[in-house]
């Protein structure tokens, strides 16, 4: 490997492995909260509080905002279910717990109907194998995405792999 190539190697190395480079803004997954985050679609007696991050400023001075509105949240005994806006502002939605609206991440039901309500389950004849339903609900569910990406050891690898291979290719 000549020099150039070696520095090239190291260069990028140092670069995706500095800890706290943060990636721009990546939208959240479509299938998040975070996605999907307004009272409408999470709980229509939703609370929203502010959020700011700003680095390279006193933490006294971003910590504080919508600090005294989460204070107020939590002594209501609501949960924070989503974030809408970016890595250094937006708005954080908290509902009571239990509360859904009219989004819910997919794989999962919407509320249930009440059991007055359900057709008794007709039984397959014996001839007919048994058709398997839905998997039970005993994955916890994933947690919610952010739209905060900082770079990370993995990610480093995967640079390192990268500029190696496109120093292959110039063979």
């Amino acid at each position: 490997m000549s020099t150039r190539a070696s520095w090239l190697v190291l260069a990028a190395a140092t670069v995706a492995l500095l800890p706290g480079a943060a990636l721009a803004d990546i939208p959240p997954d479509p299938d998040s909260p975070d996605a999907n985050c307004s009272r409408e679609k999470q709980c229509p007696t939703g609370e929203f509080c502010d959020y700011s991050f700003m680095p390279g400023q006193p933490e006294s001075e971003w910590k504080l905002v919508g600090e005294e509105c989460r204070t107020a949240a939590a002594a209501k005994g609501l949960q924070r279910r989503c974030r809408d806006g970016g890595n250094y502002s937006g708005v954080e939605l908290f509902c009571p717990p239990g509360a859904t609206g009219s989004w819910s991440p997919p794989g999962t039901k919407t509320a249930p109907a009440p059991e007055s309500h359900k057709p008794a389950p007709a039984l397959a004849p014996a001839s007919e194998p048994a058709k398997p339903g839905p998997a039970p609900a005993s994955e916890p569910a994933k947690p919610a995405t952010s739209s905060c990406a900082v770079g990370s050891a993995g990610a480093g690898a995967g640079w390192l792999v990268l500029a190696i291979a496109l120093l292959r290719r110039r063979r």
